[in-house]
């Protein structure tokens, strides 16, 4: 299976819940997202406004990109487990 392999499609949103809930990496960057809220809120406490928009302005390139590393990894993972399709089908991570 490579990257451009037009026999299935992953769901981005699928990908990115077995991404969290399987591996430390999927978990640690998805809960990096809250950083993108409470930092903002405390630097505008401090008066640091442009600083706390642009953090926040960040958060949905950040959200992307969580995203992007969500299906690369359903992807890797399908390469070295190819028995596992099954699986990613009846879950709705792949159609």
């Amino acid at each position: 299976m490579s990257e451009s392999d037009p026999l299935f499609r992953i769901s981005s949103a699928e990908a990115n819940q077995w991404w969290r809930e399987s591996t430390p990496a999927g978990a640690i960057l998805n809960k990096l997202i809250i950083l993108f809220i409470l930092v903002p809120i405390a630097l505008v406490l401090k008066s640091f406004y442009a600083l706390s928009f642009a953090i926040f302005a960040l958060m949905v390139p950040y959200g992307l990109l969580v995203r992007h590393l969500a299906v690369r990894a359903v992807r890797d993972h399908l390469q070295k487990h190819p028995e596992e399709r099954e699986q990613f089908e009846q879950a709705g991570i792949i159609s």
